[in-house]
């Protein structure tokens, strides 16, 4: 009877002495997922000019848990990579926003064909009834760019939307993840100034920094 016990006690043991590392291993994965995810919607965008791709990448960074994470090399790596995505994130709006887009200038739902000689078609005619060659390669090309106008002003709509957000983001991870000491300074720094090209951006992560509290 006292042999089960003392087997039973050791077991329990073994399993309760296992927890935390079952836990660490599990909270690991987890934010391993989330950060390959983030970056796979980061690759995902460049290759598809969806705006949401972004946003879901910052949505994936959230879900990384660095509080969890006992281990201090793999809770610093995992917060080297966290930070290294969220600025990639800030660096590919800004390199894709065009601070020359206006707004007020909407594309037009439907182009209107004007030929030559001076008649002009109804709204969204097909190319093909237009049998003056010039004029139909001309309507062609209108339609076309309309459309590159239409894809690029949703584009730089959703990116302004989205520069509203994702900086907030990233100072918020930044404020809980790092604290004012110097080498975390010095981190955040080095990768501030690897990351980010747009000036004024720099300009305002760099003020972050040196407000950051311990």
């Amino acid at each position: 009877m006292i042999k089960r016990t003392v087997i039973i006690l050791l077991t329990a043991a073994a399993i309760f002495s296992a927890v935390p590392f079952l836990i660490r291993t599990k909270t690991m994965t987890e934010n391993k997922k989330y950060l390959k995810q983030a970056a796979e919607l980061i690759k995902a965008f460049e290759s598809e000019k969806e705006p949401e791709r972004l946003n879901e990448a910052s949505m994936a960074l959230e879900n990384v848990n660095l509080i969890r994470e006992y281990d201090a090399p793999t809770r610093h790596e995992l917060r080297a990579e966290s930070l290294a995505l969220h600025l990639t994130l800030l660096q590919i709006l800004d390199k894709y926003l065009d601070p020359k887009f206006d707004p007020e200038d909407v594309p037009s739902t439907i182009v209107q064909p004007r030929l030559s000689d001076g008649t002009v078609l109804r709204p969204g005619v097909d190319p093909a009834k237009i049998k003056n060659p010039q004029d139909r390669a001309e309507y062609e090309k209108a339609i076309a760019e309309n459309r590159a106008k239409a894809r690029n002003y949703r584009l730089q709509t959703e990116l302004r939307r989205l520069n509203e957000r994702l900086p907030s983001r990233t100072e918020l991870f930044i404020r809980e993840s790092f604290t004012s000491s110097d080498e975390d300074q010095k981190e955040l720094k080095t990768a501030i100034d690897a990351a980010i090209e747009n000036q004024t951006r720099k300009a305002e992560l760099t003020k972050l920094l040196k407000n950051s509290q311990p």
